[in-house]
């Protein structure tokens, strides 16, 4: 058996492990519980900000009321709207 491990230093050495295993046991469950914190208020501010449903009553959209006007102006003249203005064709010759 060689010198450099004893009885003592290996059951030294043992306890040492657990330790270590128990730091990282402890070290794992904070990490869990500080990661189901976070996912848990995450996720609570997306329901409270996100628009899934009308908190209020909806109100019906509209047009501007310039675009409305100009409209009932148009209609109450009667004209006719004129055609798209169109590039003139184009020839092609041969010399």
């Amino acid at each position: 058996m060689p010198s450099g491990h004893t009885a003592p230093a290996m059951a030294r050495s043992a306890s040492r492990i657990e330790r270590a295993h128990a730091r990282a046991r402890a070290a794992k469950t904070a990490i869990g519980a500080l990661t189901v914190l976070v996912f848990g208020a995450a996720f609570v501010g997306a329901k409270v900000h996100a628009p899934g449903h009308a908190k209020g009553r909806a109100t019906p959209l509209g047009a501007p009321t310039s675009f409305e006007r100009k409209v009932r102006q148009s209609i109450a003249q009667g004209g006719q709207i004129a055609p798209a203005v169109q590039p003139p064709p184009v020839a092609t010759a041969t010399s």
